[in-house]
């Protein structure tokens, strides 16, 4: 390996790398369930917040099923946003420094830049749209779990 390659993996190692000590596995791959049905493993003890996650999951399991109606790809994308919209009302209500807001609300940025246009392929990204929402519940909305919110 050349000295070039040298100076800049070191360098990359001690400016980025160590950035993610004690970060890479704070967040899981859990198993999505099949059926796609909400269960207490999702429960964040938020009465308003767990209603939302089974209309979330029930959304889901419409456009699964009626895969070329768009007007149910369209209430799915309505239901997500209205609860983006209210779990991010509730950020400011977090008093202890340990959830990262910005980073909580650029997780469903991401998702509803995926979701603003139907696919042409609703299977894959309904498949992935499952899978998204099983993960941000446990790794990132479950960490709100015990705030008084």
């Amino acid at each position: 390996m050349g000295t070039w390659a040298k100076d800049w993996l070191s360098q990359h190692i001690k400016n980025t790398d160590f950035a993610y000590r004690g970060k890479l596995f704070l967040r899981r791959h859990y198993v999505v369930p099949d059926p796609y049905v909400w269960d207490e493993s999702f429960l964040v003890n938020i009465k308003q917040l767990d209603d939302e996650h089974v209309g979330l999951f029930d959304a889901v399991r419409e456009v699964e099923a009626h895969r070329d109606d768009q007007a149910v790809w369209d209430n799915m994308v309505t239901l997500f946003n209205e609860h983006f919209r209210y779990e991010e009302g509730m950020f400011t209500t977090i008093l202890d420094n340990k959830h990262n807001i910005a980073e909580h609300r650029g997780r469903h940025l991401g998702i509803m830049n995926t979701v603003k246009v139907p696919p042409s392929n609703h299977r894959r990204i309904t498949e992935f749209v499952k899978n998204w929402l099983a993960q941000h519940i446990k790794n990132t909305d479950l960490t709100t779990e015990g705030n008084d919110l």
